[in-house]
Order: structure tokens, then sequence, then C-alpha cells
């Protein structure tokens, strides 16, 4: 073969692990948009489910967080071991059945305790989803534009979050028209019941569409090449780099938790304080959500990117030390503001800032070793799953019921951000040196 053919077929190889790339990103990103519209719909409905539940706003908070992350954590490590050991895209296939059919299940639940079962098995199906697209995407994409893939990718969780808002108050609205429908052996089904339905089955098709993608070949960093992944080298590799993933951990956790906090009770808070309906206020919760976290979110990853590509090994928490102080002032505007217009600005530069999760797991493909990704991936999204999900609604209804005499949203709110924006800029800031050292052992230019 003559050097013209030789470079005509690289050319075409170039371009056809392009394609298989980001035809694997769109897959992804479709899955992961019906996965946030299952998880997030359920917060429009906070008033409607204490009515008929006789629930409090801790008890619905324990609905919308605990519940969900509790089970997302207990199987997030298994999750991610099954990523390391197993073709990835079963894992992710029996996690998008198992999350539709607790969903949709979710829809038959006749009290309490069987909704918040059903969300839990929610909980557990997501868990599958990321630990196993991030190590496929690592695979598929050069290590300079791994931030790039992955932020695309989860723009499917800020597209869900968007339809669970705009699209979710329709499904709420047209459910409302099924209201008192009997399903048989269950009964009549109330209006939120549908929605939950309604919602939950067509990821039981779409599933099969993970089928799509290339199992792409495990590709081995620099360090620990020669060796298998056990538990006993995770635990050394980790301690080994504990300064790194301690900063990064606690701080995209801390971070996460005044973020989580204001997405589990903007809805609620919107709808009391300034008397908004449901579908005003999720067709405008939607709006901004798709405009400024997709927006947010795509520039963050190319700006990451390119800080990486000019020797900025740290971009990724430098670039979230600024978003920190960014989305922290907004946060307390959002709070604090009279003024809705107010409100809506300060909202809308919170969510330019808030999608954090695939910068953060970005920088775990770059510093962890291939062997470990899927499991260090889990680690880092049960820790914030726990912090955030798990403490954020739970502390701003605390303080709103126990502490604020009931209905002091906006107190919760302002409390929660005035306590995590310094300190998850401390850490972030703290982790700077210690993700470069990170990120050159794995380039194998550091001991």
């Amino acid at each position: 073969m003559d050097t013209r053919s030789r470079a005509g077929a690289s050319q075409r190889t170039i371009m056809q692990g392009r394609v298989a790339g980001w035809g694997a990103v769109a897959i992804l990103l479709l899955l992961y948009s019906m996965a946030y519209l299952d998880r997030q719909i359920i917060t429009l409905m906070v008033d409607p489910l204490r009515r008929e539940l006789g629930a409090t706003d801790f008890q619905i908070s324990l609905l919308t967080g605990f519940a969900f992350v509790g089970a997302y954590c207990l199987f997030g490590f298994p999750a991610g071991w099954a990523a390391d050991r197993f073709p990835r895209r079963r894992a992710i296939f029996g996690g998008i059945v198992t999350w539709s059919l607790g969903a949709a299940g979710g829809g038959l639940a006749g009290n309490y305790g069987q909704l918040v079962g059903c969300r839990a098995i929610v909980g557990a199906g997501e868990a599958f989803l990321q630990p196993a697209a991030y190590s496929i995407l690592s695979d598929l994409f050069p290590r300079d534009r791994v931030a790039s893939a992955v932020t695309t990718f989860s723009t499917g969780a800020i597209i869900g979050g968007a339809l669970s808002y705009a699209l979710g108050g329709q499904i709420i609205a047209l459910a409302g028209s099924f209201e008192g429908w009997g399903i048989p052996l269950v009964g009549k089904v109330s209006a939120w019941q549908w929605a939950l339905i309604i919602s939950g089955v067509p990821g039981i098709f779409m599933a099969w569409l993970v089928f799509l993608i290339r199992e792409p070949h495990r590709e081995c960093g620099q360090a620990l090449r020669a060796t298998e992944g056990g538990s006993s080298k995770l635990s050394r590799y980790l301690w080994s780099n504990k300064l790194h993933y301690l900063t990064h951990f606690a701080g995209f956790g801390l971070f996460g938790l005044m973020v989580t906090a204001l997405t589990a009770w903007e809805p609620t808070f919107l709808m009391r304080k300034f008397g908004w309906s449901v579908q005003r206020t999720g067709f405008t919760l939607g709006l901004l959500t798709l405009i400024f976290s997709v927006g947010g979110l795509l520039v963050a990853g190319r700006v990451v990117d390119g800080l990486y590509r000019k020797g900025r090994h740290d971009a990724h928490l430098r670039f979230y030390a600024g978003a920190t102080m960014i989305g922290g002032l907004c946060g307390l505007g959002v709070a604090l503001a009279p003024d809705i217009y107010i409100v809506l600005l300060c909202l809308a530069l919170v969510k330019s800032v808030a999608p954090f999760v695939p910068i953060a797991a970005a920088a775990l493909q770059l510093t962890a070793p291939n062997q470990f990704r899927g499991r260090i991936s889990a680690l880092f999204l049960l820790t914030y799953n726990i912090i955030s999900w798990g403490l954020g609604p739970v502390i701003v209804a605390a303080i709103s019921d126990f502490l604020s005499g009931g209905g002091g949203l906006g107190m919760g709110l302002a409390v929660t951000f005035a306590i995590c924006t310094p300190l998850a800029l401390i850490l972030f800031l703290l982790g700077l040196g210690p993700m470069r050292d990170a990120v050159a052992r794995q380039d194998g230019s550091a001991p």
C-alpha cells in the first residue's frame, strides 16, 4: 500500500471513530434524558402528594431525596464493578429497564410506603447508567476531548430535567383528564399516579437503543498498566492519591448539595411565594434549564478541554472554583430577592453553572487508571448523591418545617447556600495541586 493509500485509510479510520463516538454520545444523551424525566417529575407534584398521602414537606423530601439516593448509593459500587468487569451496554440496558419499571410502578402505589419503595427501584436502576457511560466514552475519545464528550452526553440530564418541568407540567395536566379512571386489579388511579405511569413506560422500550452503540476496546493507561484491578489494588491506589480524591469528592459534593437543594424545591418555592400555577412554573423552569444549563454545560466542557490542552491539568477544579462563587451569590439572590424578575435572573445564572457532574466525572477519567474508572466513578457518584440528594432537600425542608414555623423555603435555601459556598470554594482551591499530580502520574510524566 502506497503512502497516499495509507493516509486515506487512516483518515477513514479517524472519521469512523468520530462517527462511532458521537453516535454513542447521542444515544446515551437520549437515555440519560429519560432518566432525569423519571427522577424529577415528582418535584412538580409535591402539594398533590401531600394532600393525598397526608405527608409533610419533610416526608416529601425523603421521598424525592433519600428514597432515591439510598438505593442509588447502595447499588452504586456494584454498578461500577459491573462497568469494569462486564460489557457495559448490558449493564446500561438492565439499569434502564429497572428504573423504568420502578417509575411506572410508582403510579400504582397506594400509600406513602409503596411509593418510597418504587422510588428506591428508580434509584437502583439509574445507578448503572453513568459509570458505564463514562467508561465507554473515555475509551471512544482522546484524553483532550473527554470533557467535551462527557459534558455533551450529560446535557441529557439537563434536557431530562427541563422535560420534567415543561413536559412534566403537560403530562400532569393530561393525567388530570384521566382522574379517577380505573386499572384492573388496582382500582381508581389519581392524576399524579397517571403522570408517573405515562413518564415511566417509554423507557422500557427505549432501553434497546443502547445496543446500537459499539462496545469499545478497553484502553489501559500508563499507570498500573500490567496489573489487575482488584479491590486491594484499588484501595492502595486511592490511598496514594487521597488528597486529590478527598478534595474532589467533598468539593463537588458540597457544590452539589446547594444546587440539589434548589432543584428539589424551586417549583414549590415559586408556586408558594409568587402564586404561580404548576403549568406556568413547569414551563418557565423548563425553559430556563434548557437554555442556560445546556448552554453553560457545553461552554464549560470546551473551556475545560481548551485549558487542559494548554497545560492547565487542574482545569476542572479551577473552573468550578469560579463557578462556586457565581452559583453561591446567585443562589442567595433566588432565596432572598422579593422581585420575581430578579429571582428568575439569579435562577438563570445558577443554572448556567449548576451541571457540574460531567466536569467532575471527566476529571476522574483523566486521573484514574482504566481498570478502576467504573468503581471510582461509582464512588464519586455515591458520595455526591449522599451529600447532595441525600442532604440537600432534607436540610431545606428541616429548616422550613422546624425552624421557620413551616413554609420558610426561602430561609432554608439561603442558609444552605451561605454555608456551602465558602466550604466548596476552599476545597476546590486546595485540590488544584493534587489533581495536577494525579494527571501527571497517569500521563507518565511523574514518578
